[in-house]
């Protein structure tokens, strides 16, 4: 009768390359009270309202939305292929990858990181309504106060695009009238385009210059607001429009914005 011996080394390496094979899971609850919960599988019941948290030895832990502050959940493989056929010009093809993912992964973050590309790609495709309503499901599912400015913009965007413009200024007034300041001075620059996009040149024009003039803390929005406004005053045919781009190319230098002026000033 012949012993087999398997040596612990061996053994060793057998277990590696099954830890290789099955990645272990990076999901996490954090709750309101800040208890952190390492789990195993997080679901969303619909019907209850809850997040059922599956522990590592199969426990399931029930916790109404109330109770869950945030959550880290494992990224879907569809989500990569998807960004890897929007760089590929194929954004088509990424979309039913995306919708997949909105519908798998309802409240578990990755259906709104879905969302906000399906709006990216929608508006890529000139498709504002689309975007709207992909970012429509996106603030409803949570508090405006989580929302991420750039999540914002991009709202904004879609808005004016699908021409939703009452409920794009009902956003913007809001915003502005908040004590964000970054966010305020992003509605107001978008307040300039809202308009310039009516028609109302001259409002759009002084939009543009409470942007400059009133938010010289956001960095962020001011070479847009400079370079658009000279547009504008360009449009009007009123000489100080290069007065404008000469700011613009001073005090933005290396923004994108002033690269559009070609080097002129």
């Amino acid at each position: 009768m012949k012993h087999w011996c398997i040596s612990g080394t061996v053994l060793g390496v057998g277990m590696l390359v099954l830890g290789a094979a099955l990645p272990a899971r990076a999901d996490k609850v954090t709750l309101t009270n800040d208890r952190e919960i390492d789990a195993k599988n997080v679901k969303w019941r619909e019907t209850d309202q809850e997040y059922r948290v599956e522990m590592a030895d199969g426990t399931i832990l029930p916790f109404p939305k109330a109770q869950v502050g945030r959550l880290q959940i494992t990224k879907p493989p569809d989500y990569d292929k998807a960004m890897q056929l929007v760089a590929a010009k194929q954004p088509d093809a990424a979309i039913p990858l995306l919708d997949g993912i909105v519908t798998a992964y309802k409240m578990l973050t990755w259906d709104n990181e879905a969302r906000k590309a399906l709006a990216q790609i929608y508006l890529s495709k000139n498709d504002a309504k689309k975007a709207a309503l992909a970012l429509d499901d996106y603030l409803a599912s949570v508090p405006k106060s989580e929302v991420p400015l750039d999540v914002q913009v991009l709202y904004w965007k879609a808005l004016m695009g699908a021409d939703r413009s009452s409920t794009l200024k009902k956003e913007l007034d809001a915003i502005v009238a908040g004590t964000d300041r970054e966010a305020a001075g992003a509605a107001q620059l978008m307040r300039g385009n809202m308009d310039r996009q009516a028609g109302l040149k001259e409002a759009a024009f002084l939009d543009y210059m409470r942007v400059y003039e009133l938010f010289k803390d956001v960095k962020s929005v001011q070479p847009e607001a400079l370079f658009k406004a000279a547009e504008l005053l360009e449009e009007m045919r009123d000489p100080r429009s290069e007065q404008l781009r000469k700011r613009l190319a001073q005090e933005y230098k290396d923004s994108e914005w002033a690269a559009k002026l070609g080097g002129r000033y």
